[in-house]
C-alpha cells in the first residue's frame, strides 16, 4: 500500500502580498488625486466663479458688496478669491472621486444610465445642502428659479463628469499613466492645491480598509448584499431629493 505524498504547506508571501497592497492603494490614490482634483477645480471651483458672475448680472445691483453665505463677497471677483474657489472645488473632487469609487460596482444599466443616475443624485444630494431658506444667497439673489437651477445644475455637472474621469484615468491606456507622468501629474496638482494634502492620509486608511474588504469578501457579491447596498444609495439620493423639494418650497 502506497503512502500518501506529503503535501507540503507554501508559507504566506507577507512582502508580496504587502507589495501587492501598496501598488493597489498607490494606483487608487493615483486616479482619485488626478481625477478628483482636476474636475473638482475646473467644474466646481470654476464652475462657481462662472455662476456668482451669472448671478451678479441678473441680479439688482443692490447685491454688490453683500457678504454671500459662503463668504464671498457678490460681485467682487479678486484673484484670492477665486483661487479659493478652486481649492474648494479640487477638495471636493477628490471626496467625489472616491465617493463614486464606492458606488460605482453597485450601478445599473448601461454606462449613459450610470452617468445620469450619478448626476441626478448628486444633484440632488448636494443640492440639498447648497440651497436654504435663510441667508442671502437665495433672497437676495435674481432671479430666484436661476439662483436655485444653478446650484444644481453644477453638482450635477459635477456628478456626470467625475465617473467619466474617473474611468478615463484608471484605464492602463491613459496617458495620465505613462511613464513619468504617472506620478509627476498627482504631485503638481497636489502642489497648486496644497490644502488637499490633508485629504491624502484619510483617503489612503480608506484605500487600504477598502483593499482588505476586497481581498476578504469573495468576488461576486451575494443578491443580498447587493440588494441591501443599493438600497442603501437609492434611501441617500431619496432623502437628499426630499430635502431639496422642501428647501425649495420655503424659498419660492
Amino acid at each position: 500500500m502506497s503512502t500518501p505524498p506529503l503535501v507540503r504547506s507554501t508559507p504566506r508571501d507577507g512582502g508580496g502580498h504587502t507589495a501587492s497592497a501598496v501598488a493597489d492603494v498607490g494606483e487608487r490614490l493615483r486616479v482619485l488625486i488626478v481625477a478628483g482634483v482636476a474636475t473638482g477645480a475646473l467644474v466646481i471651483g470654476a464652475g462657481s466663479r462662472l455662476v456668482m458672475l451669472l448671478l451678479r448680472l441678473t441680479s439688482p445691483d443692490e447685491v454688490v458688496g453683500v457678504q454671500s453665505d459662503d463668504d464671498f463677497k457678490i460681485g467682487q471677483v479678486t484673484l484670492s478669491g477665486t483661487y479659493n474657489l478652486l481649492l474648494l472645488g479640487a477638495g471636493v473632487g477628490i471626496l467625489g472621486a472616491a465617493a463614486y469609487r464606492l458606488v460605482a460596482p453597485w450601478l445599473i444599466g448601461p454606462r449613459w444610465f450610470r452617468r445620469f443616475t450619478t448626476a441626478a443624485a448628486s444633484g440632488a444630494v448636494v443640492g440639498s445642502m447648497l440651497i436654504h431658506a435663510d441667508g442671502v444667497d437665495f433672497t437676495l439673489l435674481k432671479p430666484t428659479w436661476l439662483a436655485i437651477g444653478v446650484f444644481i445644475a453644477l453638482p450635477a455637472l459635477f456628478g456626470a463628469l467625475i465617473g467619466v474621469a474617473v474611468d478615463s484615468v484608471a484605464s492602463p491606456d491613459s496617458w495620465t499613466a505613462r511613464g513619468r507622468v504617472r506620478w509627476v501629474l498627482p504631485v503638481v496638482l497636489l502642489a497648486c492645491f496644497p490644502p488637499t494634502l490633508f485629504l491624502v492620509p484619510f483617503a489612503i486608511l480608506l484605500l487600504l480598509a477598502s483593499y482588505g474588504i476586497r481581498q476578504a469578501l469573495p468576488q461576486v457579491a451575494p443578491v443580498g448584499v447587493t440588494f441591501a447596498v443599493r438600497a442603501i444609495w437609492l434611501t441617500i439620493a431619496v432623502v437628499g431629493l426630499a430635502a431639496l423639494i422642501s428647501d425649495i418650497d420655503a424659498i419660492v
